[in-house]
Parts: structure tokens; sequence; C-alpha cells
């Protein structure tokens, strides 16, 4: 082992395979193809070569039903094909930069290689953070930063002295900086000395070159004296008028289903509430007039209006559902039930959720409306939902060419999401969802082999509550979306523009009546 490491480190292909063969011809058992695909897919990575990658990738599944009976190698082979895959579409996507957009890649592989290896049973540590390391890297490339934020957490909160996923956060809280409005600067500091923390604790050369390139990104748009200390933060401050409204704050929170840039800091008040908005947009300006049809910032708005309303409903039912000090049974006196002996649950917490659900699931729709117009897609209004607004095509998977030639990294992370719905670890959720708005839904005090239709209270919460949260992704990856449109017009213009403010709704005028 210490010489095909040697042969790997210096690129000596021809006595790395000599080795390889020493180590074939030392026995028959499953450790030795476990150990050569794992060697040949790093040497492939080292030295760019897709032949000996695939190579290391064939290795394992050809062996991968055998080594499955043994449960010392279950979690180690899906996370060795997970990373075959991944290195393979690192050298592709070096061939062309633009590899990720809009197809199927090797990342569909890595994602569903990773969480099978998180679904088998994980007595290292450390292996279980390198897990949830790379699929934090895998989601970073499709540009669900969100989703990499959340992956590089869990890694963390297992060893918090683990270098790549350090660095790699740092990374991910570069891209999430581009969402901030006037707190970028913030989350830049934040991501500087994460990447230098990651390199002080540990990391491969390769990673270490790849994180002094953000650092230099991020000294060109901070002065160095900013730089120096990380940013003190005023602790959490929750103030209300009653217990109810202190749980939602908490829960929020926990759960981090603010519509809010500061899900990832929650140092101090900024992260309370949902303020997010549509940063600026290029429009033609005609008499000094705007109107809400025909302006698209005023329209845009309107419907992102709509969508955060939606999600704040739902959010709120949610929450309320949770809430068992507001007594709410009296919404059930002198409703007949019948016993259907069946386990089944029927009250107004319930139901709540069940509402949760579905006002959750349908922005996804909504979304999907929003696209059709910013985009001009030209679908009728009436056939626009998330299923189908990325294809020309749905039977064949014919991507639009108006969402292909777009580029958008942000604009790939939802259809990511799309295809996890559709065929993804979130199949379930879609199920669910088509059993709840068609047929029936039944939450069980009792219930043996749960599934989408059958469930106990707290499966269907937890769901619910998983929901709530790519939602929320979904509605942050919508805004960074526009950002880079807008910001492609804006350099293609080269010149400066007058800018035009939108007035905001006090909160005295949301509810006119009260």
């Amino acid at each position: 082992m210490e010489k095909v490491y040697r042969n790997i480190t210096s690129k000596d292909v021809t006595n790395f395979y000599k080795t390889i063969k020493k180590i074939q011809n030392m026995g028959s058992d499953n450790s030795i193809p476990y150990i050569i695909s794992s060697l040949l897919i790093e040497m492939g990575t080292t030295i760019g070569d897709e032949k000996i990658t695939k190579d290391g990738i064939d290795t394992l599944l050809n062996n991968l039903d055998d080594l499955l009976k043994d449960k010392k190698y279950v979690s180690g082979a899906y996370y060795n094909l997970a990373n075959g895959y991944f290195n393979l579409f690192i050298i592709k996507s070096i061939k062309n930069p633009n590899y990720i957009l809009f197809n199927n890649t090797e990342l569909d592989k890595v994602k569903i290689y990773l969480r099978k290896a998180l679904n088998s049973e994980i007595k290292d540590l450390s292996l279980l953070t390198d897990i949830f390391g790379n699929l934090g890297n895998c989601f970073d490339y499709l540009g669900r930063s969100i989703d990499a934020l959340e992956c590089y957490d869990k890694a963390l909160n297992i060893d918090p002295n683990h270098g790549m996923a350090v660095g790699n956060k740092g990374i991910a809280l570069f891209s999430y900086s581009k969402l901030m409005h006037n707190r970028e600067i913030m989350f830049l500091i934040e991501a500087y000395h994460l990447l230098l923390e990651g390199i002080e604790l540990g990391v491969y050369p390769e990673a270490e070159n790849t994180f002094r390139i953000y650092i230099d990104k991020i000294k060109k748009q901070i002065p160095q004296k900013n730089l120096e200390k990380p940013l003190k933060h005023s602790e959490i401050n929750i103030i209300t008028e009653n217990d109810f409204e202190k749980f939602l704050i908490e829960f929020c929170l926990k759960h981090r289903l603010y519509l809010n840039l500061c899900n990832f800091c929650q140092r101090c008040d900024l992260a309370m509430g949902d303020p997010i908005a549509i940063k600026m947009m290029i429009i033609k300006t005609k008499d000094n007039e705007s109107h809400p049809r025909t302006d698209p910032y005023l329209r845009s708005s309107a419907y992102l209006n709509q969508i955060k309303q939606d999600y704040i409903t739902a959010r709120f039912l949610l929450i309320t559902s949770r809430y068992k000090k507001l007594n709410l049974t009296f919404v059930d006196k002198n409703v007949k039930i019948i016993d259907t002996l069946d386990y089944s649950m029927h009250n107004i917490y319930i139901e709540l959720m069940k509402t949760s659900f579905t006002i959750f699931y349908n922005i996804l729709d909504k979304i999907a409306y929003f696209i059709n117009d910013y985009v001009k897609l030209n679908i009728k209004p009436e056939s626009v939902n998330f299923r189908r607004i990325w294809y020309t095509n749905y039977k064949n998977k014919i991507i639009n060419k108006k969402i292909k030639n777009t580029e958008n990294l942000s604009l790939n992370a939802l259809f990511d999401l799309h295809r996890d719905f559709e065929s993804g670890p979130y199949c379930n959720l879609r199920k669910t969802r088509n059993a709840l708005t068609h047929r029936f839904i039944h939450i069980k005090v009792f219930q043996g082999q749960e599934d989408a239709e059958n469930m106990l209270e707290n499966t269907f919460f937890n769901l619910t509550l998983e929901l709530a949260q790519l939602v929320r992704n979904a509605i942050m990856y919508l805004l960074h979306f526009v950002y880079i449109e807008e910001k492609k017009k804006e350099i293609k213009l080269n010149k400066k523009l007058p800018s035009l403010e939108a007035l905001e709704l006090p909160d005295e005028l949301k509810n006119p009546d009260l």
C-alpha cells in the first residue's frame, strides 16, 4: 500500500499497475477488489484519466453484490462508488465548464450512492463526516448552495475540526453571499476565516489551492484591515407580546424556516423575519410610469409577494399544529366521526398539518409560473407546473432551449430539485402530495409498515418539515436566479443606470381593518 501510494503521488502509471497486480495476487476475499477499486479511482483522479477512473468504478460494480453481503464494506463501497463518479464528473467538467447545466451527469449517481451510504450502518464517524462533506460538494456544483451548507453543518456537528468541511463551507458561503443585500460583506468575512481555518486544520494540496483562490477573490472585494478579525455579533434577543409568538420565532430559528439569508448565521436579531425580495431588475421605463401588468419588476414582485405569503401561511399552520398550549379541541366538538377500526386520527391539529403540506407543495407550481413569465417561455398559464416547466417535450425530457440558454447555475439548482422530486429522494413527498390532493392520507395512532399514504403523526410532521425546508431553498434559488440574470443585463449595458426604489408596504397597512 505504501508503494502504490508512492506510485500515485509520483503519477507513475506503469509501476502503479505492477503494484496493483501484486495486490490482486494476494488473495480472493472481498478486501482485494474493495482496495483495488479505491486505488484505481484515486490514480484516475490524480492524473485526470477517465479510463482508469472507470476501471475503478467497474471493479466496484462487478463485485458490489458480494461486498454488500458483508456489513463492514457496505457504507465504504457506496462511498467509494460516489467518489468514483464524482471524480469522473470533475474530469469531464474541466473539459466542458457547462457540463453540469441541465444535464444528466455523474453527479446524479453521486447523490444516489452517498444517500445509500447514509442509509447503511456507519460506525466510523470520520467516514460519516466525509459522506456529508462530499454530498455538500455535490450540491455546491449543482448550484444548490443552501443544501450544501446544510451538509457541511452536519459534517461539522460530527467533527468541528474537519478541514475539508470547514473550507468547503467557506466556499459555499462565498456563493451564498451573492444573495445578500447590504450584508454581503458579513458573509464574505465569515467565508474568508473559514477558508483560512480549513487550510490550517489540514486539507489536500489541490483543495488548499482552491481555497486560496477564493481567499484572493475575497481580498479583492474587501480591504485587508476589515478581514483581520471575524465579525462580532450581538445575541438574538426575542421580545414578544405572547407565548405563542415566542414559540413561533423559536421554531422558525430552530428549523431555519425564515425566508431569511441569515438562516446559516443566527447570531443577531437580523436572523428573524422574512426580508427577502428581488434585489434589482433592469427595466425599460416609459414616461417614468409603472403599472403592475407592464412593469416586469412590479409584476415579478407581486408573484414573489404571494409566494412568500403562501409560505408564511403554510409555516404558521404547521407551527400552530405543534403548539398544543393553544387548545383548539373545540373545533372538533359535535363532529361525528365513525370508528373505522383502522386507527386513523381525525382532529384539527392533523388537518392543520395536511393543509400546511398542501400549501407548501403548491408553491413549487407558483415558482414555475414565475419562471415561465420571467424567461418568457410562453407556456399557457393553465399548463404551467413544476414538473413540466423545464421541457418542450416532457415525455422525452427535452430541455427547453430558453431554459438551457440561461446557463444559470441557480436555475439549474431548481431543475435538480425538480428531478429529486421526480425520481430522487423526495419522490415520497410527491406521492404523499398526490394522495393528499386526489385521494386520502391516513394518519394513524398505530401503523406497522408506513408508506406514502399511511403513516404515524410524527412521520407526517417530519415530512412536512422537510418539505418546508426544501420549498424555502427553492424560493432562495429563484431569487438568486433572477439576481444573476439581472447582473448579466447590467454588465452587458456597461453604463451607469438611474435607480428607482420600490415602496415597501408598512406593517400597519397589511391589515387595514385592524
